[in-house]
């Protein structure tokens, strides 16, 4: 009898996968890339490992993913590959979730078909999938832990390398570690546990100083503004950031977000109490807590960051899921319903208007325009002409479809450029005479040249009666949600002359 129910089972999860890879799939499919997936394509392109590791802290966020992507950018493979990876690192993430998490079918299923799981990690290809994946391992190698602590210990330093957001989660993960061997070694008398422990606790905190080297001197970054602000001052906003969190999650008011907060203490009381432990909770409070001062004191969090706390809660209720009893199974139930309705109402806040990363605006709206931007210049304008665009980070998407024969320079100083770098340099601005007398000096056999103008544009003064004689070469028809709207205009050298 028991061998037919988990055959059902089986047969029911087989069927959730199938349709996460078939939804996920339809969306990858209408999915255009946008600058921030092109920028890390184009970093792990043009740069050495070395260089890469100097450019981190312009950037934000740790190596892994760069590398990862590196080999697959220098071999030449079309950008889109890029979406391919997130995309199979998720796909890896939802199966070991829906086949190995002790949680119930409907738990699983309304987990993978929300955001949790779908859209913002496997199509929309950034680094943040690796926190999917790398917190999910650690659940199911948790209890394997102190057999196999070069696993584990490899999983943690990983997971400091995914992204900044989760140093939290992982540094307290391997205290959790570290203070259960003690605590262990003390009851049992001897210190094989520590040292077992201490054969994996080496990797994250050689992680932990690489992460370090490469954040040296982040101050140097224009994009680096930390806060510094008073106890009473801190403690009010990290009251408003913890309610401003769980409501851009879940499109909901306060009053919900506070019963989120009552059920998650409930459940974790309660699976503390039954695994006697508290470290597991300490984990998750600690990493939601990590996120709200990172967005108050140096930069204000997104929906991706967020969806890294969720995470973290299932990891946390994964771990405090192994003990029997009436304690953990109220602990349990309390933590699936949690998950059911925090999966339910950040689907609803999904499909809501407000949210520029919609449901509807997934499958229907346009993401970006590079693609097709990219598209008219390969097919109408020769590589060896001068392309001129006024925002890097901007026209990154479009220099990152058009592969290497193309490159584009920034207007504001007229040097090449491929990714952004976000420093001042290439944030100056240029007059409109100034950018001629450039081109006429150091371009002085080009009849002509284009302008690839971005929402941001750097050349100013332009003059009217200038603009109506550049020929509009392509234009983007319709509103992008990422704001990535060009006009590709052709100026003749000649006519300006005149």
């Amino acid at each position: 009898m028991k061998d037919t129910v988990k055959k059902k089972e089986i047969i029911v999860l087989t069927a959730v996968f199938a349709l996460w890879l078939f939804f996920n799939g339809i969306l990858l499919a209408g999915h255009e890339l946008w600058r921030d997936e092109a920028n890390v394509w184009l970093l792990a392109r043009e740069l050495s490992p070395l260089q890469l590791l100097r450019e981190i802290k312009y950037q934000g966020h740790p190596c892994l993913w760069y590398f990862i992507v590196m080999p697959f950018a220098k071999l030449g493979l079309p950008f889109k590959t890029l979406s391919v990876i997130s995309f199979l690192i998720m796909s890896v993430s939802a199966g070991i979730f829906v086949y190995r998490a002790p949680f119930c079918c409907i738990t699983k299923a309304v987990c993978l078909i929300s955001p949790v799981f779908s859209y913002y990690y496997p199509v929309v290809a950034r680094n943040y999938c690796l926190i999917a994946l790398l917190m999910i391992l650690l659940a199911v190698f948790h209890p394997k832990r102190n057999d196999r602590p070069v696993i584990y210990g490899i999983l943690l330093g990983l997971l400091v390398q995914s992204d900044t957001i989760v140093l939290a989660a992982a540094g307290l993960i391997s205290l959790m570690w570290l203070a259960e061997s003690i605590v262990k070694s003390i009851k049992e008398k001897s210190g094989s546990v520590i040292l077992q422990a201490v054969k994996g606790l080496w990797i994250p905190l050689a992680s932990l100083l690489l992460w370090i080297l490469q954040f040296y001197q982040v101050s140097d970054s224009p994009e680096y503004h930390p806060q510094i602000l008073s106890f009473t001052d801190m403690m009010h906003e990290i009251r408003n950031f913890s309610y401003s969190i769980l409501t851009r999650m879940t499109g909901q008011g306060q009053f919900f977000d506070l019963l989120l907060i009552l059920l998650f203490m409930a459940a974790g009381i309660l699976i503390s109490l039954s695994i006697k432990n508290f470290w597991p909770m300490i984990v998750m409070a600690g990493a939601f807590l990590f996120e709200v001062i990172f967005s108050i004191m140096i930069y204000q969090l997104h929906i991706w960051h967020y969806i890294a706390i969720c995470f973290v809660l299932i990891w946390f209720f994964w771990v405090g899921s192994r003990k029997e009893g009436g304690l953990a199974l109220c602990g349990r139930i309390l933590s699936e319903g949690l998950l059911i309705l925090l999966s339910v109402t950040m689907f609803m806040r999904w499909n809501s208007p407000e949210e520029s990363s919609s449901l509807e605006n997934a499958l229907k709206g346009l993401y970006s325009d590079g693609e097709n931007a990219a598209a008219y210049i390969e097919e109408n304008i020769p590589g060896k002409e001068l392309i001129l665009s006024t925002d890097v980070a901007e026209a990154s998407t479009v220099a990152a479809y058009l592969g290497r024969s193309y490159v584009f320079y920034y207007a504001g100083n007229l040097k090449p450029t491929s990714y952004a770098d976000y420093s001042n340099e290439q944030s100056s601005t240029v007059s409109y005479e100034e950018l001629l007398q450039k081109i006429r000096r150091e371009f002085p056999d080009k009849k002509c040249f284009y302008i690839l103008i971005c929402p941001d544009n750097c050349i100013k003064d332009i003059p009217d009666e200038v603009k109506e004689s550049w020929e509009i070469c392509y234009q983007t028809q319709e509103e992008t949600a990422r704001g990535e709207n060009y006009k590709l205009c052709r100026v003749e050298l000649d006519s300006v002359h005149k």
